[in-house]
């Protein structure tokens, strides 16, 4: 890549950060009313932070199969929360798209949309050829639930249900690889 491209993918970055800095920093539903109503009667917890339980929630992929994060106990699961206009989201999905076709068995990958039209996802999610789940997030109560504030955002969940890695911003393969590494999982 020369010189002038990669600057201008740097400013390109750096403005779609500061956009979502300036817009979460603003726009919050964290105090919407209905939040909760994804943890299915569960007291919503001060915040998802490391060391606490993931708030539990159930979203739809695309063809509207129901994905139930309390099922997913014993095994690790990356949640990725992205939007289609993120640009560093779109830098990090092969490697997620890699992690998913690995196969490993006691490893989920799942990406969370920003409240996007399904059409606009289903759009992304062919144009980058992504086969791991794509989960909607109507009116971003899971968002709200895990304290998003910006794009890409992921949390690591351990085997019990447990955050355990919480990182805001572009996640690299070596970042996430420590990461996984360090709840056992490694390629």
């Amino acid at each position: 890549m020369k010189r002038k491209d990669l600057i201008i993918l740097a400013a390109g970055l750096l403005f779609g950060a500061g956009l979502a800095v300036i817009y979460f920093g603003y726009i919050s539903r964290v105090d919407d009313p209905d939040a909760g109503e994804v943890m299915q009667g569960v007291e919503l917890p001060v915040s998802a932070s490391v060391g606490s339980a993931a708030p539990a929630f159930t979203l739809q992929n695309l063809d509207g199969k129901n994905f139930n994060l309390d099922e997913m106990r014993g095994k690790i699961v990356v949640l990725n929360f992205w939007a289609t206009w993120c640009e560093p989201c779109k830098l990090e999905m092969p490697y997620f798209e890699q992690l998913h076709t690995a196969g490993r068995s006691d490893l989920e990958i799942w990406g969370v949309n920003f409240d996007e039209p399904p059409q606009q996802v289903k759009n992304f999610v062919e144009e980058y050829e992504l086969s791991f789940p794509i989960l909607l997030d109507p009116g971003g109560k899971v968002q709200n639930l895990y304290r998003v504030r910006g794009y890409p955002t992921t949390y690591v969940v351990d085997q019990e249900g447990v955050i355990r890695f919480h990182h805001i911003g572009l996640i690299n393969e070596d970042q996430l690889g420590s990461y996984l590494e360090k709840l056992g999982e490694s390629e």
